[in-house]
């Protein structure tokens, strides 16, 4: 699965399905965020096998992650970055959960039915109880 820059301010969700990115307001920039706090050519984004790099390319006000400004730092899932004034944060799936999040985890599978019984009730089978060995 693709991962994603998910947005936390105005502004749209950014698939990462290219291996390099470049972020600015010109046009001929990959992705376009057109705020005077954004350079036209601000940072460049690189898939390096598991994980991203972020680089900074000489902008004005930088690009932070998890809130410290760098000229070239490394994204993981669930790292937030900021370029300019806009909020992103990194996601390698679809519905924004973190890789580990837990979350498919609490769901359990759910038992079948059970057919019915001759005598038109349902039969339990994860029932125990057998009324011939009370005694």
């Amino acid at each position: 699965m693709p991962a994603h820059l998910l947005s936390l301010t105005d502004g749209p969700s950014i698939l990462l399905d290219k291996p390099i990115l470049l972020f600015g307001r010109h046009e001929e920039c990959d992705v376009q965020l057109n705020s005077k706090k954004v350079s036209r050519r601000h940072c460049v984004l690189a898939q390096v096998h598991d994980y991203f790099v972020i680089r900074d390319l000489g902008s004005t006000n930088g690009v932070r992650i998890n809130g410290e400004r760098v000229a070239e730092g490394k994204l993981r899932p669930g790292d937030e970055l900021q370029v300019g004034n806009f909020k992103y944060q990194v996601c390698a799936d679809p519905l924004g959960r973190p890789k580990g999040s837990g979350i498919a985890d609490a769901y359990k599978s759910v038992p079948l039915a059970s057919p019915p019984s001759p005598e038109g009730g349902t039969v339990d089978a994860d029932s125990s109880d057998d009324s011939s060995e009370k005694g």
